[in-house]
């Protein structure tokens, strides 16, 4: 047989030149890793359910899996070669959209094994995920509600596609990364910031409200878990003693103060943002809507809100929209209005 590269890889999966470079930087920095797998049968349906995948993908993805796995086969080429960039990355805190472990969403007409390669890659990485949390001491439960972002994000992909897969790998490199963390109704990573120091960046993950008790109580979770586990990414060299307040991070369209004009004043998402001071307003970071008349941030709120991917504001006016924040995103661009994602932040005290 003969030995498979990048380029050949490229040719038997029909991947245009878009896919070059990824697929070069896996074949330079991994050129022979070990063969990357994930569990068979009742095993495989066990890690499912721990990671949160629905049960109603399981029959799709098993072949997928199974099709992906395939000894000599070019997806088997590039699972192996980004299994290993994930575990190579494990713990670095950077811009994660470069790390060849995640790569570019695989083209539709490959049908259900594209649509589930990057699965496959975070499943086949979890037992060096595992390892790594070990070592630094992270509960099992807390271990295991971070790793269930996966099946979250499997959700999403079923809600706005109508098919099953995943398509955030962008994102699954955060949680099975080594650096975000479920803690509660919230997660956390680690930030690395040149200007304001290094600290925490907050986001607020699907499930359920969001309870200001409960978002205290995550903070307080984050307090105690950080500084314990990753002190040295936190503080450098500085004794325990001399640890101060963590500097708490947070962009989102959930910041966005125009929301507070068509949300009550009690309601959860507006008392979440008064618990973040907003950062100066950089005019470069002004929403700028593009052809079609909105803007990035636009599509991004309605997509978290609807599960929907849409292109015009016309697309927007015809969303169901049933619930007071659904209204308010609809309203707001049916008026000609952009939404927005600030900064803010907060400082967290740290128990002594």
């Amino acid at each position: 047989m003969t030995d498979l590269n990048a380029a050949a890889v490229r040719d038997q999966l029909r991947l245009d030149g878009t896919y070059a470079s990824w697929t070069d930087a896996l074949a330079a920095a991994h050129p022979a890793p070990p063969p990357a797998g994930v569990p068979r049968g009742a095993e495989l349906t066990a890690l499912l359910r721990a990671v949160g995948v629905p049960e109603r993908e399981d029959a799709e993805l098993t072949a997928a899996l199974a099709e992906v796995t395939a000894a000599g086969s070019p997806y088997a080429w590039l699972l192996d070669r980004a299994v290993a960039a994930r575990a190579a990355a494990l713990g670095s805190v950077g811009d994660d959209r470069g790390d060849p472990g995640s790569g570019p969403a695989l083209p539709a007409a490959l049908g259900a094994a594209g649509r589930w390669f990057h699965a496959a890659v975070f499943l086949a990485a979890l037992p060096e995920v595992r390892a790594y949390h070990a070592r630094h001491g992270v509960p099992d439960d807390v271990s295991w509600a971070t790793l269930a972002d996966l099946g979250n994000k499997v959700g999403v992909h079923r809600r706005v596609y109508g098919v099953g897969g995943m398509d955030k790998q962008w994102w699954m490199v955060l949680p099975y990364g080594g650096i975000l963390y479920r803690l509660g109704r919230l997660q956390f990573n680690l930030d690395r910031d040149p200007v304001a120091g290094h600290g925490l960046d907050v986001h607020i993950p699907e499930g359920g409200p969001l309870d200001p008790q409960a978002c205290e109580e995550s903070y307080a979770r984050a307090a105690e878990f950080f500084p314990r586990r990753f002190g040295a990414f936190l503080y450098g060299a500085k004794d325990s003693a001399a640890r101060g307040d963590l500097r708490m991070n947070c962009r989102s369209w959930l910041l966005d103060p125009q929301l507070a004009e068509y949300l009550p004043a009690g309601s959860n998402i507006v008392r979440f943002q008064r618990r973040f001071t907003l950062d100066p307003r950089d005019p470069a970071d002004v929403p700028e809507p593009d052809e079609n008349g909105l803007a990035a941030s636009d599509r991004g709120i309605v997509e978290f809100v609807f599960r929907r991917m849409v292109r015009t504001p016309a697309d927007v006016r015809a969303l169901p929209a049933r619930t007071t924040l659904e209204r308010a995103v609809v309203s707001h661009i049916a008026g000609g209005g952009h939404w927005d994602t600030p900064r803010g932040s907060f400082m967290l005290p740290v128990p002594g």
